[in-house]
């Protein structure tokens, strides 16, 4: 993750790390804005931040006000913000013009070795059957897997595939748990974003890996993709919540697409949707 993935307005080079940091922000206060109402921020949401860097094991790694908790009401994750002012240029007639803006952080980019993914995944399966228990009619649980590299605490892809389907296996009674996964790449090949077919992946073992790893996504989801990205909706019978290679672009689409779905089509009486990424 300290690799650089992309350049700021500047040229200044970025790191994987803090792009995803940046996006997951950006993600947070947006879902944060959408929950807004005129009493204050409704809990139409329990998110969870799965990561490792500070250690060689998966934890929730909220800080601050959050730090120990696992899955957190919107409305706690709205008070705990943490404002800080940020440098932007905009287009202004034609000129670039930079101001300062404030933003809210949640989380901070920290940059490990080690890609505990098979444990991040079972620590999500865990906290997620307990949710459900006490959640059983809500919209189903979403979890965005980001990662720039593969599993190394499991032996073969077998055993991740089998940890995987634990996660998806877990269902409300509106659902089947949603994992989509994005492989964030800083080379220059172009993403594949939302893939129908493995044929139009890369040749690349890790590649097909995440496609059978990804959730089949509904016809609510699709209908939105074909939107944004163009696409023929009858010709694109199915979809797989996945990206490879993306770059920050379509990392930004896929957490928008993967974490607006249960706003958009939950009543507020139907229970909160977790979303642990």
């Amino acid at each position: 993750m300290g690799q650089t993935f992309s350049h700021d307005d500047n040229d200044g080079a970025l790191s994987r790390a803090t792009v995803v940091a940046d996006a997951l922000n950006a993600t947070l206060e947006e879902l944060v804005n959408r929950c807004m109402r005129d009493e204050g921020v409704r809990d139409y949401f329990d998110i969870g931040l799965i990561g490792y860097g500070r250690t060689t094991r998966p934890d929730f790694c909220w800080q601050g006000r959050l730090a120990g908790k696992r899955l957190v009401p919107i409305s706690e994750v709205a008070e705990s913000a943490q404002a800080v002012e940020k440098e932007v240029s905009v287009d202004v007639r034609g000129q670039l013009v930079n101001e300062r803006i404030t933003v809210s952080r949640w989380v901070e980019p920290i940059v490990g070795e080690s890609t505990p993914m098979n444990a991040a995944f079972r620590l999500a399966t865990v906290t997620l059957e307990e949710w459900i228990y006490e959640h059983p009619t809500s919209f189903p649980p979403v979890v965005i897997n980001i990662t720039d590299g593969m599993a190394n605490d499991v032996n073969t892809e077998e055993e991740l595939l089998a940890t995987t389907r634990r996660l998806t296996a877990l269902k409300t009674s509106d659902g089947q748990a949603l994992l989509i996964n994005c492989h964030i790449s800083g080379g220059g090949d172009a993403p594949v974003v939302f893939p129908w077919n493995p044929m139009q992946l890369p040749r690349a073992p890790y590649a097909k890996l995440l496609f059978e790893m990804s959730s089949e996504l509904s016809d609510r989801h699709r209908a939105i993709i074909c939107e944004i990205f163009g696409r023929d909706f009858e010709k694109t019978p199915t979809m797989r919540g996945m990206a490879f290679n993306a770059d920050a672009v379509a990392l930004i689409k896929l957490l928008d697409i993967g974490t607006r779905q249960a706003f958009t089509f939950v009543a507020p009486e139907r229970g909160r949707a977790a979303r642990p990424y």
